[in-house]
């Protein structure tokens, strides 16, 4: 059940229960006891048929990981997918049919593959993290924060019952996923204007742009540097410089280019003929 853009309605506050888990609210003071390594029972059962959606920057970390272009990484290790009721293009990872639905990565009793550089939301896991769906923003009550913070309790997890105990900021910092998450979202705020809006009402090409600076970044670098996009738009030379040198940079540059080219919106505007 993991995935990194889900929404939430405004009352899903409260806990949310279900036949083999359960969704109990945290709070950043909230204090949880929970370990995962190879004596737990469990190990590695969490990495089997789930749903792992990628957001930018865990495909720009695995494929930089994995010494690959982004689009190969795409072709090779995962399945596009829309996400329900609003159509917007997300990147799923590919488990493997032959083996129990294991995930793509998954190194037999050696776990993850690819650990050091392992998406957000494995890295989270057991917190989840809910977004207000902003179809539903005039619903919510004045104070009520956009997000919230979730324990996931699966039965098959006994990681649980382990005697460690973690606060929220403290498990967020030893699992890395503060910069993550930082890193994400601006892409998160595009995500959420365009559920926000009738996505098909958006042109085919439009998508094809959002897919592209989103999750295919080699690409989208190809077509910055490769076309006539700098002649078309004003994007001053350091900035030039920072993208073509710096992935994390030309990421960022992509997302800013989103909001032009979607919503017409951001920094970035085409040159003034004189």
């Amino acid at each position: 059940m993991r995935t990194s853009a889900d929404t939430i309605n405004t009352d899903n506050h409260s806990e949310v229960n279900e036949e083999n888990f359960k969704l109990k609210p945290i709070t950043p003071e909230g204090i949880f006891s929970f370990a995962c390594h190879p004596g737990v029972s469990c190990f590695n059962k969490c990495c089997h048929e789930i749903d792992v959606i990628l957001t930018p920057v865990d495909i720009l970390k695995m494929k930089t990981a994995l010494n690959i272009r982004s689009d190969e990484f795409l072709k090779k290790y995962t399945t596009l997918q829309t996400l329900k009721d609003t159509g917007i293009p997300l990147v799923k990872l590919l488990m493997r049919e032959n083996s129990n639905g294991a995930c793509i990565f998954l190194d037999g009793s050696k776990g993850c593959s690819i650990y050091q550089n392992r998406p957000q939301v494995c890295r989270s896991y057991p917190l989840g993290l809910g977004t207000l769906d902003p179809r539903h923003e005039k619903l919510q009550t004045e104070g009520q924060s956009p997000e919230a913070r979730f324990m996931i309790q699966e039965d098959m997890c006994k990681g649980h019952l382990e005697p460690k105990t973690w606060t929220l900021k403290k498990w967020m910092e030893d699992q890395g996923t503060v910069a993550m998450e930082e890193g994400n979202k601006p892409w998160m705020e595009i995500v959420a204007k365009l559920k926000a809006m009738k996505i098909n009402d958006k042109q085919n090409h439009e998508i094809s742009l959002f897919i592209m600076a989103s999750y295919d970044l080699d690409t989208f670098r190809q077509f910055v540097f490769e076309s006539s996009f700098l002649e078309r738009f004003e994007v001053d030379i350091n900035t030039v410089k920072s993208i073509r040198s710096e992935q994390e940079s030309l990421l960022k540059f992509g997302m800013e280019w989103l909001l032009f080219a979607l919503f017409n919106e951001g920094t970035i505007r085409p040159k003034v003929n004189k």
